[in-house]
């Protein structure tokens, strides 16, 4: 209280106790009338606090005519005492005495009204007042005049605190951004000067503007989580794993993609904490961390959360219906379970043992229509498999409104089932070359009516594409047609001799010729086509967020080229500057789409491949190999497919760019024939490649795999992370050789860079510089 020392202290009374402190008044008066004009009473120095702040016990500072207090507030401001008694009105109460739960737990200022306040009723939330320990609550609302002032707390300059308000909170509605959030533990952001709340609220912003149409993302309904957040009703593991998928993704300033790893971390280390208590949100917190991840390069941690992920989803039975929620609840649902679905189809790459779920397994429909998800319009969708299976009547046409996120489920069902089916074809070789051809022509022509049962505006032409060039459907709409073109390079590389995930040479011996020319046509036809895709986005200028699995594809489709030019370049008339042109392409179309560790992994690898251009040699002509095409490069040096360039005959390419059935037509008989024998040093086979597109590991005794072991140097097994610590060298009567139950204890998945090919993860598609015959990866070096 900034009184001044020396006047005597005027006596304070509420203003709205004047009538009590009128009685007193005349005593006082003539008091001070006594001693006004006393020759021994110093005289009085002008008082620096007005008499209303006064009353109100804040500190004044003084200034005439109007204090800033009273000035701010509205309130009579007068320095003079005897005005104190002449002003009865009752000064407006600036603070209400409790505020209701939802706006107590974000910290907001409630307006204080019956039965909803103001904010509670501007965002369509329910308004709950908690009971206060000194009156009961329906006297308190049926006595309490509204507040007129909306002014927030932050702007009040009294120091009373309502302790009993504070005392009432409840802990458990508490919103969980308020308590052990990364702003809350010291989590500094280099650069950013902003609260927890804003990023959130930037967060939501990005997400839903450039992530959200990601397939896996799409199961989070922008108006649902907006209302629960701002009701304190949002898991904190939500909200950090949201802003680390969003930061990863996006653009969010300096020192947000950093930030948002940290959240990532936080998000896991509280789902761990409370790891026997799955939920939906739970789950949703999941698939974003499991993406997350991935797209961070961190695979061992993305394999065990879908395995948490998965049993969570198992115990809340999300692979079931569940009629007795609300439309968007059940939505919602359905495509979280489809996201679990699609990640482990890319996780187990084709392997049955390391998959999790089964689409017979999913008893759920497909997720329906983006726009009837968005404006809950409830829509009966179909489910993957059909319970009653009629084989003799064919799949109807899928209608117009059919939502581009089932689509983009079924060709990814498609291309699990065509993994599969080549990883046990390569795992066993003993299937004959009819049943080979019968049901890699039987795959195929699932994938023709796949492209002939998709509505007329899901077709892709310029046009379709066009339309869609700025929306964020684009995303969806692109990856369901690089898919399809995927899907044909995935199933008819098997033939193509001398590629790493190709049949050994012994087995394609006895192939039919004309089965091998389709496979390689098939392959160069779709890789052609989706480098088109790629050219024709980028004429549009259109740049939409993806994830890792345009980057895959992309870095396929240089590769399939690359192999089309050493292997038939003047059957397909390509030259050495055309395929770089389009292996350009596909880089580009990284660049522009993809983000995160992974991504910049694979754009590394294929920049170094057209840096090194095309390599042109003798040994294609004179079926020898040379001794420089397969040696071990030292470590550091990256070796591609790619090399010095070279001439090459024709400039002619057909680009096929609708989905459609490609011009060279599929065996339809199967005749027999003569094994053909193919000769360890036939030019197909011993065409100029690295070793991630030639590695065949079926044939030991190739001259391939002699002139390796000759030429590699010895090299130390990489050790794991999680390996013990060195230990002195054991005596020799500790060295013992009989069985032990440890035996293997100590070693990990293999893991440490990179996905392992033992756990059944996809090298030739996830990992693309999986080169393990290089010595600068067996020696640790990093890869995607």
């Amino acid at each position: 209280m900034d009184l001044d020392s020396v006047a005597p202290p005027s006596p304070t009374f509420p203003l709205d106790a004047h009538d009590h402190a009128h009685g007193h008044s005349h005593l006082s008066d003539s008091h001070e009338h006594s001693h006004e004009h006393s020759p021994d009473r110093r005289p009085r120095k002008s008082t620096s606090t007005c008499t209303t702040c006064r009353a109100r016990k804040v500190r004044c500072d003084g200034a005439r005519a109007v204090c800033s207090n009273c000035q701010r507030l509205g309130f009579p401001c007068s320095y003079d005492d005897g005005d104190a008694g002449a002003w009865t009105a009752t000064l407006p109460r600036r603070r209400v005495k409790q505020a209701c739960l939802a706006c107590h737990s974000r910290k907001a200022r409630c307006s204080g009204h019956v039965p909803a306040c103001e904010r509670c009723r501007a965002q369509g939330i329910q308004c709950v007042y908690k009971p206060g320990k000194r009156a009961r609550i329906s006297k308190f609302h049926a006595d309490r005049r509204s507040p007129v002032s909306q002014e927030g707390d932050s702007n009040r300059d009294d120091g009373h605190i309502d302790h009993n308000d504070l005392n009432d909170s409840d802990p458990n509605l508490t919103d969980p951004t308020s308590m052990a959030t990364p702003s809350g533990q010291n989590f500094d952001i280099p650069g950013l000067d902003e609260t927890f709340s804003s990023v959130v609220g930037r967060t939501f912003d990005k997400f839903f503007r450039h992530v959200h149409h990601i397939p896996m993302f799409s199961f989070l309904h922008r108006a649902s989580l907006t209302e629960q957040y701002y009701a304190g009703k949002v898991d904190k593991a939500l909200l950090l794993a949201l802003i680390g998928i969003t930061s990863c993704l996006t653009d969010m300033g300096p020192g947000l993609r950093e930030y948002g790893s940290r959240c990532i971390d936080e998000a896991e280390s509280l789902l761990f904490a409370d790891y026997t208590r799955p939920s939906t949100i739970k789950v949703q917190a999941l698939v974003l961390m499991i993406k997350h991840r991935t797209l961070s390069k961190m695979f061992p941690s993305a394999f065990m959360l879908l395995s948490i992920a998965s049993r969570y989803a198992t115990a809340l039975r999300l692979n079931h219906e569940s009629p007795n929620l609300c439309f968007l609840a059940q939505e919602s649902r359905r495509r979280l379970m489809w996201a679990l679905y699609c990640i482990d189809s890319t996780i187990s790459g084709g392997y049955p043992d390391f998959s999790l779920w089964k689409a017979e397994h999913i008893h759920v429909t497909l997720p329906c229509n983006e726009r009837n998800f968005e404006f809950d319009l409830p829509q009966p969708t179909e489910k993957l498999i059909p319970d009653s299976m009629t084989p003799v009547q064919p799949p109807p046409a899928h209608a117009e409104d059919v939502g581009s996120l089932a689509l983009h489920i079924r060709i990814l069902h498609l291309r699990r089932r065509i993994c599969e089916f080549t990883k046990g074809v390569l795992v066993n070789r003993n299937i004959s070359s009819a049943e080979l051809q019968t049901q890699s022509l039987a795959l195929h022509k699932e994938l023709d009516d796949f492209a002939t049962h998709l509505p007329a505006s899901f077709q892709f032409s310029e046009n379709s594409l066009r339309l869609r060039a700025f929306s964020p459907r684009i995303c969806v709409f692109v990856m369901i047609h690089v898919w399809w073109r995927q899907c044909h390079c995935d199933l008819y590389r098997l033939g193509l001799v001398g590629l790493r995930e190709a049949l050994p040479r012994s087995a394609l011996a006895n192939i039919d010729p004309g089965f091998l020319d389709h496979c390689q046509r098939q392959c160069f036809d779709h890789s052609m086509a989706m480098a088109q895709i790629f050219s024709s986005m980028q004429k549009l200028g259109a740049k939409p967020v993806t994830d890792l699995d345009l980057a895959i594809c992309a870095y396929q489709c240089a590769r399939m080229l690359a192999y089309s030019y050493y292997t038939n370049a003047e059957k397909f008339k390509l030259t050495a500057e055309s395929v770089l042109e389009q292996a350009k392409i596909c880089l580009q179309a990284i660049k522009n789409c993809c983000f995160g560790g992974a991504a910049a992994g694979i754009m590394s690898d294929l920049e170094n491949m057209i840096s090194q251009g095309l390599k042109s040699s003798n040994s294609l002509v004179s079926g020898r190999l040379t001794p420089e095409v397969h040696r071990p490069v030292s470590s550091g040096m990256n070796y591609n497919i790619f090399s010095n360039p070279g001439p090459r005959n024709g400039l002619d390419m057909e680009t096929p760019s609708t989905i459609s059935t490609p011009n060279a037509e599929p065996p339809t008989t199967l005749k027999p024939h003569q094994p053909l024998v193919l000769a360890p040093d036939h030019s197909m086979t011993d065409a100029h490649f690295g070793h991630s597109m030639m590695m065949d590991t079926w044939n030991t005794g190739s001259p391939i795999t002699s002139e390796l072991s000759n030429s590699m140097p010895e090299l130390q097994p990489m050790r794991s992370r999680s390996a013990a610590p060195d230990m002195p060298q054991q005596p020799e009567y500790a060295q013992s050789e009989l069985n032990n139950a440890y035996e293997g204890a100590l070693e990990g998945l293999g893991l440490d860079n990179g996905l392992d090919y033992a756990m059944g993860l996809d090298l030739n598609i996830n990992m693309p510089t999986a080169d393990w015959m290089r010595t600068d990866f067996l020696s640790g070096a990093a890869g995607v």
